[in-house]
């Protein structure tokens, strides 16, 4: 595998086969996006070896489709489809029960060792842009020549143009350009045009960040104060932060009243202007409160310098967050930019203030807990809505010590292409590196400007719906004031009535935004999926992890519109169809791993029926998977879990370019574990490890520096693990250095878990192959209920050491003897009977 960590991963075997294949159901899922072969990836290789490949275009050469479609869609990393074939007629499709869908994440990291976006001059195009005249779309590889050159026809619309005359040139046998491979824009999925003038209607943006920062009790006496000003001044001094010298910064701090910073670079310090009028806001400055950082960046710093002591003996412990946010608004408004928030406690004075009597924990776990999942009114939304026309984007950092109307909040962030971080009962010794980190990485992560998207599919096809942090406007114009690295749109679309569609369906996304250094960009994708009249060819080319991504798209929507309830019927409802088609094509094998993951969507906070996850925090998880990218969004649903103990000498070893092999995954349930083992669990967002009763003295001093179990103070083994020094110290920290490397964002915090501790069902939760407090079935009795047969004649699913794992009780700890789920006894050596090198 190109990605770090990877090794060589096998395709499993079907994992729904007969007791011979019975043991790769206990296979745990990949998320990582580069490795072949990994369960839930879609398929790689020559498509035309699959039976039926070339039923579904008659007369046409498939094979060179399905071949073209391979080397010139968008790389994966950009964009990826639920399946590679797609169904060509209703009764196709009603048998396949797969989302239509593609997930895209236009500006994302290019992996290690792939290629980068190739860059288009205009002037290399003879001056202009070559786009179909009449759908508007961007030239790329799957358009078709005629006229020996002379003219084309576009993929998705079907309409022909002339060539331009100096980009006119002769064609091969094949009918391609005899330049094809010297044009990226001809042979590459993934481009990015430098914009002619044309395309700016005002001169590009300069990059502009607006803090506004909550000084009140609670945000000065946790500590959230010092971590943002401190922060922000330490990215700001590194030269890290984008725009360079284009760069413009405004402060803005408030409580009850609003204060304002003039901080123009012929003062010798920063003058401070209160407003605590809140009902009729004005701005006390005209100009000064945004400034060049080239021109006062000295003054920025005596500022920040000074923020926390100014407010250290504050009494005021009320937030006017409202008024804060459209004062801020006010003072960028003519040039856009982004706004960063931060925020203690419930906005409880000013405008849009909300009131905390509205949460009633009674609700939660309940039909009617989707009440408080669902914002009081629309004032946040129409504010966002009022921004995204300036252009300004809002990311919101929110660490209170109580309830604070999240629900009503976040949409300010959701519609203008934010997104919200959230730390409950923040205090700076706990969660402020967390902060730190998180807030460094928005600060600093690749960005456009003014940006605005547009999604084509071809004739035949019609989208039918929009996910992620966006607002749009009129009927499919995305506007994203500020989009990045990390943000993730997804699609739905479905056949127009009574068309029967092309062989090939098209999708083209265009992001036209402005770079940090000024420069107006439109980075294009272009993706081919082959239709087919056979419902096992779609099976075959399922992307498991990009369907999960659709599914949870989907039941999210379904929950909040009409309650939680819903959202898990419509998941039950969607897994029982997809069995169903196991049942029918056994074959499938990547299919038969889809169960596994809404079996763990069923059993995650986002959708479990339980009481312990209060209203704030599952609006924060919801709003975190509307933009998850499609590796993150998987690994929240099927964790990774890997035994730290006994590491093999191959692991932990960086190589010369410092990343190093990981333990190998171990399945998601208890019988992989024993007493005498160390374990690691981790989710994207988290790094839980759990210690047992039995480990090695020896082993506990040298990675905790703790010389017995009972004397092991988790809080402080969190501080120390991977700094002793020694050789297994050295290797976990490695590991754990990796995992992060993997997951980059968001910052994952290390929390260590003693057997026995009240905070033990954290970690158990997770193991979500056992029955858990989510929902109370094993992964063989849930394959069961939704209606799985197995391979044979009218046998049960294989038992005894084949089977699915059946867990131990409701997912607790492994017991000394053999528990009732087949448990190893304490200190027994750990032998899971198929494991996947990460």
């Amino acid at each position: 595998s190109p990605y770090p960590g990877g090794g060589g991963v096998e395709p499993p075997p079907g994992p729904f086969g007969a007791a011979g294949q019975a043991q790769a159901s206990r296979l745990a899922p990949a998320f990582f996006n580069a490795a072949e072969g990994v369960p839930g990836r879609p398929h790689s290789g020559n498509f035309s070896g699959i039976p039926g490949m070339a039923s579904s275009a008659p007369g046409q050469d498939l094979t060179a489709m399905v071949r073209d479609a391979e080397m010139f869609n968008s790389p994966e990393h950009f964009l990826r489809s639920a399946s590679f074939r797609l169904p060509n007629s209703v009764s196709t499709k009603q048998k396949c029960h797969i989302p239509l869908g593609i997930i895209m994440q236009p500006l994302a990291p290019v992996p290690p060792g792939a290629e980068q976006v190739h860059e288009v001059g205009y002037s290399s195009m003879a001056g202009t842009i070559l786009r179909c005249k009449s759908c508007r779309t961007y030239i790329n590889p799957f358009i078709k020549w005629e006229g020996n050159g002379t003219s084309w026809k576009c993929n998705m619309c079907g309409a022909s143009q002339k060539t331009i005359d100096p980009y006119v040139n002769s064609l091969d046998a094949a009918g391609n350009r005899v330049d094809r491979f010297e044009k990226p824009e001809l042979c590459r999925g993934a481009v990015e045009y430098i914009a002619p003038g044309e395309y700016m209607v005002r001169p590009p943006q300069p990059p502009v960040f607006m803090f506004v920062i909550d000084v009140s009790y609670t945000a000065v006496v946790t500590g959230m104060v010092d971590t943002v000003v401190s922060c922000i001044k330490e990215t700001l001094q590194s030269g890290m932060m984008a725009g360079g010298g284009r760069m413009q910064i405004g402060v803005i701090t408030y409580d009850t009243s609003l204060h304002f910073y003039n901080l123009s670079s012929n003062l010798s310090q920063p003058q401070m202007l209160v407003v605590s009028d809140l009902e009729d806001l004005f701005l006390p400055l005209p100009d000064d409160i945004l400034v060049p950082v080239s021109e006062s960046e000295s003054i920025i710093m005596t500022l920040l310098d000074s923020l926390p002591t100014m407010f250290r003996e504050t009494k005021a412990n009320e937030s006017c967050m409202g008024s804060a946010v459209k004062a801020a608004f006010m003072a960028m408004k003519h040039i856009g930019g982004k706004m960063m928030v931060f925020g203690s406690c419930i906005p409880s004075v000013g405008d849009l203030s909300l009131k905390s009597t509205r949460d009633n924990p009674r609700l939660l776990g309940t039909d009617r807990e989707v009440e408080l999942l669902r914002p009081v009114n629309d004032g946040y939304k129409d504010l966002g809505a009022e921004l995204t026309r300036a252009q300004i984007s809002v990311e919101m950092f929110l660490a209170p010590q109580q309830y604070i109307d999240l629900a009503s909040i976040s949409p300010l962030a959701k519609y203008t292409g934010g997104d919200v971080r959230y730390y409950p009962n923040f205090h700076i010794q706990t969660s402020g590196l967390k902060l730190r980190n998180e807030l460094q990485h928005v600060l600093t992560r690749v960005m456009g400007w003014e940006a605005v998207m547009r999604v084509r599919v071809s004739r035949g096809w019609k989208i039918t719906k929009f996910y992620g942090h966006l607002f749009i406007r009129g009927a499919d114009l995305l506007v994203v004031p500020n989009c990045h690295s990390d943000q993730t749109f997804a699609i739905t679309f479905d056949m127009e009535e009574n068309v029967t569609p092309e062989p090939v369906m098209y999708v083209q996304s265009a992001l036209l935004y402005t770079n940090c250094e000024g420069e107006r960009r439109i980075r294009v994708h272009t993706y081919a999926g082959v239709t087919t009249q056979n419902a096992n060819d779609i099976f075959n080319s399922v992307d498991v992890q990009a369907a999960t991504t659709m599914l949870s798209h989907i039941a999210l929507e379904a929950s909040l519109k009409t309650h939680l309830p819903e959202g898990r019927n419509r998941l039950h409802t969607m897994c029982q169809q997809v069995v169903q088609a196991i049942n029918m094509a056994p074959q499938a094998e990547k299919l038969q791993f889809l169960p596994l993951y809404i079996m763990g969507m069923l059993k995650s906070q986002a959708f479990r029926a339980t009481t312990d996850i209060s209203a704030d925090m599952r609006t924060y998880i919801w709003m975190r998977l509307e933009s998850l990218n499609v590796a993150q969004l998987a690994a929240y649903y099927y964790p990774r879990m890997m035994a730290l103990h006994n590491c093999p000498d191959e692991c932990g070893v960086p190589d010369e370019h410092g990343r190093c092999v990981l333990p190998d995954m171990l399945n998601l349930t208890s019988e992989s574990m024993a007493q005498d083992g160390i374990y690691l669990l981790e989710d994207g967002d988290t790094m839980l490890v759990w210690v047992g009763r039995a480990v090695d003295s020896g082993l506990l001093q040298g990675l905790f520096g703790a010389p017995s179990f009972e004397k092991l103070n988790p809080t402080q083994a969190e501080e120390i693990v991977g700094t002793r020094g020694d050789a297994v110290s050295n290797k976990i920290a490695n590991i754990l250095r990796q995992v992060r490397t993997e997951r980059s964002v968001p910052y994952m915090q290390l929390k260590v878990i003693r057997c026995g501790e009240n905070v033990e069902p954290r970690f158990f939760n997770s193991l979500i192959e056992d029955r858990t407090a989510g929902l109370q079935s094993t992964y063989t009795e849930f394959l069961q209920r939704m209606g799985y047969r197995p391979q044979g004649q009218g046998q049960n699913p294989p038992q005894g050491q084949n089977a699915p794992p059946m867990g131990a009780g409701a997912g607790g700890p492994p017991q000394q003897g053999t528990g009732a789920g087949g448990m190893p006894p304490m200190g027994a050596a750990l032998t899971p009977p198929h494991m996947m090198r990460r």
